[in-house]
């Protein structure tokens, strides 16, 4: 046998090795990882092998292996370089995460932005500190209440705590909350990035684009026509959004379907606040500034006293559209409006009573509905107005710091057998070029 073929053969039985062990060791998904796929499953996968490594190294310490256990390591390991090998060149690619654009701050350095569950979770889970084991959201708040939880669970505890007297969400948790946070959100599913910031400073300084520069033609020798200033300074300072709630010490230590339900209530909780905060944020603070209230976005009046849509249609629509063109923006890609303003614009009929189509020019809109647009705003002599936002999305920003904050309130419902839970969140909005947003006001039913 020749010396090539005596390696393959050594890989053959290595790897038949590892996949016989990782049966026994009760992980047989572990065995049948390879080293390719999408971030996602290049993470899942590292994160089985992984687990089967920990396990088996429980039961045999190291320097009494058999040849067995030493061929499981020797392709448990190499599985784990291939694959990490392949997670760095896709974040060398995608700056951090796969595909994900730069943020630059006005130091030069730079943050990734996220969009979608996938960058979310790839950004995330390379950071995570314990990849071996999985933490989960039900299993962290049983631990923060300090009930049974799992080893990897307390030993995120044990380096986790804030300034606030909390715990700091672990890396492999945070994931599965801006999941859920992201499909739940008018603006994340808009195309609304989230660019997730480090300890550090307060504030972050940012560039973002005020008036487009006017280019025009020059004789020979002649002189440069001046421009509008292109650019402006824009200070993102993440502000605390918090919400409290309380669960029954049995249900959180017994129901092993809480996760889910988690995990939605913490997404909808944030996620309906960052939504009105992003659109219509006042700026005082400690509230963001949404896009209502940024000098320089583009406005359309649905008449002195506002009109219903059963009448206008989709004029305004149009005329926001035109407005954005105008001013240079992007097409808009989506149309976000309250409940009511979206099923209006469903239900109209036309002249031979069949369902009204959109006009082309708004076919590839996306219209998303949300809650946090009201429906009772007063434009003249009326007082049951509501707004409608027009704008490619992927120029707004939610600036959030890494790690969500759980604090624990032991005492306060302490009576009634309940553990409550306060959770922080700090972030800011920014609007990188106003005038690619548009707002249509006076909008009635």
């Amino acid at each position: 046998m020749t010396f090539k073929n005596e390696q393959i053969a050594a890989r053959v039985a290595a790897e038949a090795s590892y996949r016989a062990t990782c049966a026994k060791l009760g992980l047989p998904d572990a065995g049948n990882v390879r080293a390719g796929g999408t971030v996602r499953q290049l993470h899942e996968g590292r994160k089985l092998v992984r687990q089967a490594i920990n396990k088996q190294r429980a039961e045999a310490p190291v320097g009494d292996w058999t040849p067995e256990q030493s061929q499981f390591f020797d392709h448990a390991g190499q599985l784990v370089a291939q694959i990490e090998t392949m997670l760095d060149e896709a974040e060398r690619e995608g700056g951090g995460a796969r595909g994900a654009e730069q943020w630059r701050l006005q130091d030069g350095s730079t943050l990734p932005v996220l969009r979608g569950a996938e960058q979310i979770r790839s950004h995330y889970e390379r950071r995570a500190a314990d990849a071996g084991e999985e933490i989960g959201l039900a299993d962290f708040f049983r631990g923060v209440a300090g009930q049974k939880t799992t080893t990897a669970v307390r030993n995120a505890l044990s380096v986790g705590t804030d300034t606030a007297g909390g715990y700091s969400v672990p890396s492999l948790v945070m994931p599965s909350i801006l999941e859920a946070l992201a499909p739940v959100s008018s603006l994340l599913t808009a195309g609304a990035g989230i660019v997730p910031v480090g300890d550090g400073a307060k504030t972050m300084t940012t560039a973002a684009i005020n008036a487009l520069p006017t280019a025009a033609w020059r004789a020979e020798n002649g002189s440069v026509s001046e421009s509008d200033p292109t650019f402006r300074a824009v200070t993102a300072t993440p502000r605390s959004l918090a919400f409290m709630f309380k669960v029954s010490r049995e249900l959180l230590a017994d129901s092993p379907n809480l996760e889910p339900a988690l995990r939605t209530a913490i997404a909808q909780a944030f996620a309906k606040e960052l939504d009105r905060a992003g659109l219509r944020g006042s700026g005082t603070a400690p509230e963001p500034r949404g896009v209502l209230n940024v000098a320089g976005i583009q406005s359309v009046t649905n008449g002195a006293n506002g009109a219903s849509l059963a009448t206008t249609a989709y004029t305004n629509l149009i005329s926001a559209v035109q407005a954005l063109l105008a001013a240079d923006a992007p097409m808009p890609t989506a149309a976000i409006m309250a409940p009511r303003s979206l099923t209006t614009l469903g239900g109209l009929l036309d002249t031979t009573n069949q369902p009204r189509q959109r006009p082309d020019l708004l076919s590839n809109m996306r219209f998303i509905p949300t809650s946090q647009i009201p429906v009772n705003l007063t434009v003249g002599t009326s007082n049951d107005c509501s707004e409608i936002y027009c704008a490619d999305f992927s120029r707004l920003f939610f600036l959030m710091r890494e790690q969500m904050s759980v604090q624990l309130l032991l005492e306060r419902f302490a009576d009634s057998g309940q553990v409550g839970f306060l959770c922080h969140v700090r972030a800011d909005v920014v609007v990188q070029y106003p005038a690619a947003f548009a707002v249509v006001t006076g909008v009635r039913a």
